[in-house]
């Protein structure tokens, strides 16, 4: 009889575990309204965060866009504006750093439009080495049959590094996909001259879509047939 009246009421027996629950919820309620409710903020990614997240797929050389020489590697994705590739070249200097060709298409665009050298390089993420320091004013104006492009020269004893760029529509050649604009960027360094080391930007490399490569990576015609027609590459504003 003693050890019932000592019990506790049952609606106090009953309250306690309520309480205990209602305290956890109030504890883990901001928790979970924070792991199920992102900011806002983190659903909204600029072009070059979603361009960061795209990975490359290695694919054959005989897939690159162009002609360079010495074609070693050849690397692409697909971007939400087009299409890109990075074209490893030979590098037998020693200069850090890396041989590349970094070409990309935007889709739909069919004018030619004003090469922006601080935000072409942007897009392609920054200056390649050894040009770190290079500005737009330090760019030499060059053309040739596909038109204009720019570029800059280092030297480093007995080796030349080239920085160039330029920037193709689909009136000068076929370009790969839905493309209407290529933008092209070269990092070039070799023992020679500055013309050689742009040899993969100039038109003899870039004018035609290539067609096929030996297995050193230099392009060659499977037959006449093959090349493009004269009035694509040598007109432009002509059809595609």
């Amino acid at each position: 009889m003693e050890a019932e009246l000592r019990r506790p009421p049952l609606s106090r027996r009953r309250r306690g575990p309520a309480r205990i629950a209602a305290l956890a919820m109030a504890l883990a309620g901001p928790i979970l309204a924070g792991a199920c409710v992102p900011d806002a903020q983190d659903l909204i990614l600029t072009q070059g965060q979603i361009d960061e997240r795209t990975a490359f797929v290695s694919v054959a050389p005989a897939q690159a866009w162009v002609n360079a020489p010495g074609i070693r590697s050849v690397l692409q994705r697909n971007i939400r504006t087009g299409l890109e590739q990075r074209i490893g070249l030979v590098n037998d200097s020693a200069v850090p750093g890396d041989n590349v060709m970094m070409l990309r298409t935007r889709n739909g665009v069919s004018g030619f439009g004003r090469l922006r050298f601080e935000s072409l390089l942007a897009s392609f993420g920054g200056m390649p080495q050894p040009f770190g320091a290079v500005s737009s004013g330090d760019l030499i104006a060059a053309e040739d049959a596909l038109g204009p492009y720019l570029w800059v020269s280092r030297d480093f004893g007995d080796t030349t590094c080239v920085l160039g760029m330029r920037r193709l529509n689909s009136g000068m050649r076929q370009l790969p996909g839905d493309g209407g604009v290529m933008d092209v960027v070269l990092r070039n360094c070799l023992r020679g001259t500055a013309q050689q080391a742009l040899a993969p930007i100039l038109a003899e490399s870039i004018g035609i879509a290539p067609i096929a490569r030996d297995g050193q990576g230099n392009s060659r015609l499977l037959s006449p047939l093959a090349a493009p027609s004269a009035a694509l590459v040598a007109v432009p504003g002509a059809a595609r």
